[in-house]
């Protein structure tokens, strides 16, 4: 409501695009809670999973679908913010506006998340789904050594730690980057995985280069434009830029940069438990935190935020006396009017 009714007449159709990512974030954060996804990664080998309690709903097979929806949504996530700053260039540079983003090809911007998504879902399942040698290598006989500190342990007893349940009562998407033939200390790549992890590195690296490519045209186009455009479109177009470059800084530190560790360990295969403890953490804020830029940045959202903080303030208690003037009776009408 905020963006739909305080928005600028100037953030014309843009303001579509805001609204898109409101509802994404508010969808994920309703996602998020039910699902409780946890996510580790021990050794040559990662696991997003979720716990089946005995009294849950859906059956272990159906929770397993819920992970991967869960990572179908993060995967949305990696190309969300490059629509916004091609939108943003295309709004100001207008000759790439007219050509990319005006009309009828908003929507294949907006299609860009979806795009991703699946395309991320598709490379779950196909590549990250369980397996007979994952499922060998969660059980009780297969060692995980960590390199690094040379500790050895297995993910029964990780599983154990970290949710306090078996490896059997959770459900699970992973992968290991290296296997380990039976009777054989050798280790040879996982082709599929590989394949896997790739993919996911492309999506991740075209977005950010999306956002950093038009970050900085957007900036170099807006610096050459300040004497030309009138002072209020100026002030609008530098508090979008801003408040984007603010929400882009969010998703770099508390989704791209721990995925990327989060993947890099096992590749590596190294066990740094603060990877695993970091991206569950980070990862479960985004949703919250993202929007704020948007609120504090842009001046319309922020004059209608704290206008309703101060009318909040100003506002009776609900126990006053019935002894009031007319007044203080209309004051508080239309204070309540005005929240409603």
């Amino acid at each position: 409501m905020l963006i739909w009714r305080k928005s600028p007449a100037q953030t014309g159709k843009y303001r579509w695009l805001m609204m898109y990512t409101s509802c994404f974030e508010i969808f994920w954060s309703l996602f998020d809670l039910p699902a409780e996804i946890i996510a580790h990664s021990v050794g040559c080998a990662f696991i997003v999973f979720r716990i089946n309690h005995p009294d849950a709903i859906l059956t272990p097979d159906y929770s397993s679908w819920v992970v991967l929806i869960y990572t179908a949504i993060f995967g949305a996530s990696m190309a969300l913010f490059a629509s916004h700053f091609i939108y943003r260039y295309g709004s100001i540079d207008k000759s790439f506006g007219k050509r990319f983003t005006s009309g009828w090809k908003l929507g294949i911007i907006l299609l860009f998340p979806v795009v991703y998504s699946l395309w991320w879902a598709a490379v779950v399942r196909i590549c990250f789904w369980p397996n007979d040698d994952m499922k060998e290598y969660t059980r009780w006989h297969v060692l995980i050594t960590d390199t690094h500190s040379n500790r050895q342990g297995n993910y029964r007893d990780l599983i154990m730690k970290t949710a306090g349940q078996e490896v059997e009562n959770i459900s699970y998407i992973g992968t290991m980057f290296y296997q380990q033939k039976t009777g054989n200390d050798d280790e040879t790549l996982n082709p599929i995985a590989w394949v896997g992890v790739c993919q996911m590195f492309f999506m991740v690296g075209s977005s950010m280069t999306c956002v950093f490519g038009f970050g900085t045209l957007c900036y170099t186009r807006l610096s050459t434009t300040l004497s030309i455009v009138s002072s209020v479109a100026n002030n609008l177009q530098k508090q979008l830029f801003y408040s984007l470059v603010l929400q882009t800084l969010i998703p770099l530190v508390l989704m791209h940069i721990p995925i990327t560790v989060y993947f890099v360990c096992p590749m590596l295969n190294m066990d740094l438990d603060f990877a695993s403890v970091f991206v569950a953490s980070t990862i479960t804020l985004y949703p919250a935190v993202d929007p704020l830029p948007s609120f504090f940045v842009i001046k319309s959202y922020r004059e209608a935020i704290f206008g309703v903080f101060q009318k909040i303030q100003v506002m009776p208690p609900r126990n006053t006396s019935v002894g009031m003037t007319t007044s203080a009776v209309r004051f508080d009408s239309k204070i309540v009017v005005y929240i409603i």
